[in-house]
């Protein structure tokens, strides 16, 4: 069909749909058309665009550059973007109204590390996990991590987002993803065909941070935006993490190399935060990265 806007928003969005409407065609031609048109969307060449450019200039204006890992990322895929039309792209995607761009809305960014603070779960064990892992990424045992996180996320902070960084004469940044939904054992599969933003791409996240302080514990911006860091590595963001989904790293990786989460490429464990205690810790093979405590100093803290 042939694509004629330059903003991939539009083209998903508005584009995507004119142009099934306008085609009078049996089947197997629609089919057809559209598996051309999906092939234009994932050759598409983003532009390189700095949206964020602007927030630089602010006060507490944090930033950190990450890699997408195989098998990429998934964002936004609850919108809607149902045609009932074999071939046809089902799943919604997040892209930046102005520029196009695929991108982790703030509010979203927000909401996901939000969900890793405890009291977000609903479970007991779980919000105890978490609490001791934030108070570990920040160094900080004596940390009131619930009045940080009320400090972090229902204050003043600005979750900008994150944007991805095509090179300068541009770049395409998506790859065809499939799931296959089993609705009947007794039936063959159902693929679902949507798209994903392939791995090894760059993603800058931005922030507006302002410093914490309560009881001599102190948090400034710049270890706010090292912790979200730290979260986004162990945990990642996104849709279908627990399949290897929305996981990042700090250093480009080999396209559709499946990259050890990096608690796991560290050869040795850490040890043991209780002062005085020369232990190491367990790997937290549930939620990601080590435990703060080793059993022995866990089990004296719960007394």
């Amino acid at each position: 069909m042939g694509l004629q806007s330059k903003n991939m928003n539009y083209i998903f969005n508005v584009e995507y749909f004119k142009d099934i409407a306008m085609l009078n065609t049996d089947a197997e031609g629609l089919q057809e058309c559209l598996q051309e048109t999906n092939k234009e969307i994932v050759n598409f060449a983003f532009q390189k665009e700095e949206p964020l450019a602007a927030c630089r200039e602010m006060e507490g204006y944090q930033e950190f550059s990450l890699y997408t890992l195989y098998p990429g990322l998934l964002v936004g895929t609850g919108n809607l973007h149902e045609i009932a039309v074999a071939g046809a792209l089902k799943q919604g995607f997040s892209f930046d109204y102005v520029t196009g761009l695929p991108y982790v809305p703030g509010s979203s960014l927000k909401g996901m590390l939000r969900s890793y603070f405890p009291g977000e779960a609903g479970e007991a064990a779980v919000d105890e996990e978490y609490e001791s892992m934030i108070k570990g990424l920040l160094g900080q045992e004596e940390l009131d991590v619930q009045d940080l996180k009320e400090h972090l996320f229902d204050n003043n902070d600005i979750f900008l987002g994150a944007f991805p960084v095509p090179a300068d004469k541009g770049e395409s940044l998506l790859e065809m993803e499939y799931i296959t939904s089993h609705r009947d054992r007794f039936k063959n599969p159902n693929p679902v065909s949507m798209i994903k933003v392939k791995p090894a791409v760059k993603f800058c996240f931005s922030f507006v941070f302002s410093d914490y302080e309560k009881n001599g514990v102190k948090v400034s911006a710049k270890e706010k935006a090292d912790l979200c860091r730290e979260l986004i590595l162990l945990m990642g963001i996104g849709a279908k993490t627990n399949t290897g989904f929305g996981r990042f790293s700090e250093t480009k990786p080999k396209e559709n190399i499946l990259v050890p989460r990096p608690e796991a490429q560290s050869k040795k464990p850490p040890k043991c935060k209780n002062p005085g205690c020369n232990n190491t810790v367990q790997e937290n093979k549930k939620y990601g990265g080590y435990y703060t405590y080793c059993w022995e100093c866990s089990q004296k803290n719960r007394k």
